[in-house]
């Protein structure tokens, strides 16, 4: 355990020090605050890049160095042989290879920054002991920063955010297809229209009645084709296709760096965003709040910073702050002195996996690929690798030589798929991977230009330069404007451009064929939009959903579909003007979270306005569980039906148990909040250092969260699981949140489709029941009985010690998070390292927090959890803003976790009580009001 003595001797720096910095070209200065916040002073742009390195490699290097290896495929050097596979697949699809290149097209002013931030990082890492990680891992030198390392950090960060590998819906989809030629049903329908819909499980949208090329991105309706069907025809997948799929998918189940393209929609990755103009606020300036959801890890994803560079070739000072990512420059996510931005992951579709013809030489690697029956060359990188062997001498890294020619010792480049690598190869066929991020992109370049941004035009301008990794930005200054932009450029696909259709029914969220017959290549460049950086043809920038001073007088975002094109099912049947399909992904969006989001507000405004920022915050905190409110009324009414004179006996017998009565009248009182109900709970409003008993309120609400939880995860298993099961499916089931999406669209159809689901096949049955409807009401209930037996079970005795007294099945026992460090323990929160977070009992790991399943406050879990640990999370608000557009803008923020990434520092944990408890700190806006809240000071002078 850590004591004090070791806490305080790595805290702050003493007030008034003093450095010589070669690099800087002119006297800057450092100021951090009690939050550990730097402000940073400069004279220019370039001296303030290296006063922000050497700011973030003090507090945060080893993350810092860990994020550059991740994304080049150097991690094993680091921590040793089990990331070798990692690295290879990284090292194959060759992001630092992207980053190369935009150092290349990069102007001299902008390389001139990234390298002024590398010498600040190198100059803390040349007078300073490294972190404490080092020591474990032996350690005792790490390579000097370098400006490709901050576009690998960037370029890292977006291909997370949008990288959506189409490996297992070719498998899932394939199967579905095989095994309803089997048994005689449409396995794409079943696919499509029950079990892994396009269509969101709630309808609420961003930008209603947007039509591409519209002005102001509004119009009055959405053109379609035709033939408009509520499934898009599909064609069949060959077999050799979902062999290579699966093949690939075995090579990547432990790569961390490509988990979230495999998982696809059943990503943790997420955000929430909304902007109230103010004309709905009681201040009459708009509000902009941000919240964006990522893996909740130690150290946190980002780190506070305010930077004031008085670069005299601007006519004003850059004075801007809010959240940066360690080891990149520029800050990502905050305000400036006229307005404040946030973003939410928008899930366009920029990446293909084609099916390629490979020509081999004698040695059985590929060296050109056969398109439109010409051969066409592809370009070999080889590679080497190297491993920290950790044998007890420190920095034992040496040559790995078990890597050869065929399974990554050279990496295999198609150029027709912008430089994508193939990445799987069965004799004369192979994958490859065309994807936006393969190139020169501008991510960082466009930062720098918002960080700049004095009105709505530049903050647009700068958008331009978003290439990849698309966000939904949202933007409000203090002129009174607020406006919603979709970022990145969208890649268009030659059969859907020229024949409205795709190619061979093959759509784009499948693998794809690289032959050329079906024209399923990206378009060849002949309209350059403006900045634009990826060499094909892309939707122009007044086809991207946008809207600006929308009359609403809101904008909301949380990963919903924005427009509305995946409402009826079919993302493949709108019409670009001029003709094309217009597609942007393949739907089957997050919808819950919104769905709140959006009733919220608007319940607001029909109250009469006068919103705050204090009506933000508590809408942040929201845990109320939306699909409960949209589902609950299922089972109420099979609970009323089965007290109906004449009902199935069977039926009525199970709703009369005095326990499934308890239940139900817990769940009809229920307000659909999810409070942990335990004094050792870290509530909304808890003051973290003394935790409070719950009320009875919360008790009772926690409790029915448990209950609700546990029947959400028979009530799938009951019904899709089992169908899918039935027709040789098991292994197959869709995610938690298509799983839960499709139970959803079949209880709200159930009349319209006869009791059945649009593929015709049976997902509620009940033996002997008279009636379709009485077999759903029997499984609605039974599946509620065989939860309330879950609860009871002995793999539930951590938490309820197999208790059947519904008091004690309290929220707070299941639903948990650790904070997890790469290296684990000590570094992990709880962990054995002093801070005052402990597990909630040694069976129970973790802290015990509020949310749930899509709750806007994002914490959420597996929707099937059938054991004590499978309703932990582990993913949520990275950051928590609210900003009101005063003249002198108000603003509150936290993240997770602290400032300080290294393990001791009292700020490695200081603002995590605060923000399991939904509170904030005041965020200075201007650097005058930022600087005069400083501990400490470090100056520096040129060397």
């Amino acid at each position: 355990m850590l004591i004090a003595s070791i806490a305080l001797a790595l805290a702050l720096p003493a007030a008034a020090q003093s450095l010589s910095a070669p690099g800087m070209s002119a006297p800057g200065r450092i100021s951090w605050d009690a939050e550990g916040i730097p402000t940073i002073d400069a004279a220019n742009d370039n001296d303030a890049a290296f006063l922000q390195g050497y700011a973030h490699a003090r507090d945060r290097f080893f993350q810092m160095d860990l994020t550059r290896r991740s994304v080049s495929g150097s991690l094993a050097e680091l921590v040793g042989i089990s990331q070798l596979a990692s690295d290879v697949q990284a090292r194959n699809l060759g992001l630092r290879r992207g980053a190369v290149k935009t150092w290349a097209k990069m102007s001299d002013d902008t390389r001139g920054w990234l390298s002024a931030y590398a010498n600040g990082v190198n100059f803390w890492l040349a007078n300073n002991p490294l972190p404490p990680e080092y020591g474990a891992l032996q350690l005792t030198h790490a390579d000097p920063w370098t400006p490709v390392d901050s576009l690998c950090v960037g370029k890292g960060l977006a291909f997370q955010l949008s990288f959506d590998l189409d490996i297992d819906p070719t498998i899932k989809l394939g199967a579905y297809q095989q095994a309803g030629q089997a048994a005689g049903f449409d396995g794409s329908t079943l696919y499509f229209g029950d079990t892994h819909r396009i269509a969101p499980a709630d309808n609420r949208v961003s930008v209603p009645d947007f039509v591409p090329g519209g002005d102001n991105g509004v119009a009055t309706s959405l053109p379609k084709l035709d033939d408009a069907k509520s499934v898009p025809a599909i064609g069949a997948i060959g077999s050799d296709t979902i062999d290579m799929a699966r093949a690939f998918r075995e090579q990547l189940q432990d790569s961390p760096l490509l988990r979230r393209a495999l998982d696809g929609r059943e990503t943790p990755i997420g955000s929430n965003e909304w902007v109230i103009a103010g004309s709905h606020t009681a201040s009459g300036k708009a509000i902009l709040s941000n919240d964006p959801h990522l893996g909740l890890d130690l150290p946190s994803v980002f780190m506070e910073q305010h930077l004031l560079s008085r670069d005299a070739r601007y006519p004003t000072s850059m004075d801007v702050t809010g959240v940066t990512v360690p080891g990149a420059p520029g800050v990502i996510q905050g305000c400036n002195q006229r307005m404040c931005w946030g973003t939410t992951t928008n899930s366009l579709d920029v990446t293909d996996v084609f099916q390629e013809q490979l020509v081999l030489n004698s040695y059985g690697l590929p060296y050109a690929i056969v398109h439109d029956g010409q051969v066409e060359t592809l370009q070999w990188v080889f590679q080497n690798y190297y491993v920290n062997r950790m044998s007890g001498t420190p920095d034992t890294v040496t040559r790995e030589n078990s890597i050869g020619y065929t399974n990554g010792g050279v990496s295999i480049l198609v150029p027709r798929r912008n430089d994508g690598a193939i990445v799987s190869i069965t004799g004369n066929r192979g994958l490859s991977i065309a994807y936006t991020g393969w190139g020169a992109t501008f991510e960082l370049e466009s930062f720098r230009r918002i960080n700049r941004a004095g009105n709505l035009a530049e903050f647009r301008n700068a958008l331009s330069y978003f290439d990849f990794g698309s966000q939904n930005f949202a933007y409000a200054d203090v002129d009174g404007n607020i406006a919603y932009f979709v970022s990145a450029e969208a890649p268009l696909r030659t059969d859907l451009q020229t024949q409205n259709a795709p190619g061979g029914g093959i759509p784009p969220f499948v693998i794809r064929d690289g032959s050329g017959a079906l024209k399923h290549d990206w378009m060849p460049l002949q309209h350059v939009q403006p900045n634009q950086a990826v060499p094909y043809e892309v939707l122009p920038e007044n086809e991207m959903p946008y809207v600006i001073n929308p009359q609403s007088g809101y904008v909301a975002n949380a990963n919903n579909d924005p427009i509305g094109f995946s409402l009826d099912n079919n993302s493949l049947n709108q019409l670009r003007p001029g003709g094309g399909i217009y597609y942007l992904d393949v739907g089957g969006a997050s919808a819950y979270r919104m769905g709140r989001i959006d009733r919220k507000i608007q319940g607001l405004i029909a109250a009469g306005g006068n919103i705050t920022s204090n009506d933000m915050k508590t809408l942040q905190a929201n845990n109320q569980l939306m699909d409960a409110e949209l589902v609950l009324p299922h089972l109420f009414s099979a609970f009323q039906a089965a007290a109906a004179p004449g009902a199935w006996p069977q039926l009525a017998s199970l709703a009369a148990e005095p326990r499934i009565v308890e239940a139900m009248g817990r769940l009809q009182q229920w307000d659909y909040s999810t409070p942990t109900g335990i004094q050792q709970g870290y509530d909304a409003g808890d003051n973290p250092a003394a935790l409070p008993a719950p009320s009875q309120g919360q008790i009772d609400a926690s409790v029915a969260a448990s209950i609700y939880a546990a029947w959400r995860s028979t009530s799938i298993r009951n019904t899709i699981d089992k169908t899918l099961t039935s027709v040789g499916l098991g292994n197959y089931k869709p995610g938690s949140r298509d799983a839960q999406a499709g139970f959803k669209f079949m209880l709200d159809n159930y009349a319209a489709l006869g009791g059945k689901g649009a593929s015709g096949l049976t997902f509620f049955g009940a033996a002997g029941a008279p009636n379709a409807g009485a077999a759903r009401d029997y499984v609605l209930l039974k599946s509620l009985a065989d939860a309330l037996d879950m609860l009871a079970s002995e793999g539930f005795s951590a938490a309820f010690a197999g208790s059947t007294n519904q008091d004690d099945y309290r929220w707070g026992k299941l639903h948990r998070i650790v904070f997890d460090h790469p290296l684990g323990a000590p570094f992990s929160v709880p962990g054995p390292n002093g801070y005052g977070f402990g597990d909630l009992s040694a069976g129970l790991k973790g802290i015990a927090r509020p949310g749930g399943f899509e709750s806007v406050d994002a914490a959420s879990h597996d929707a099937r959890g059938s054991t004590v640990n499978s309703f932990m999370f582990g993913s949520g608000p990275a950051r928590r803003f609210v900003g009101e557009m005063f003249p002198t803008i108000s603003a509150s923020e936290i993240i997770p976790g602290g400032q300080s990434g290294v393990l001791g520092n009292p700020l490695y944990v200081g603002q995590l009580g605060r923000w399991l408890t939904n509170q904030y700190h005041p965020l200075p806006i201007p650097a005058s009001a930022a600087l005069a809240q400083g501990t400490s000071v470090l100056n520096f002078v040129p060397h």
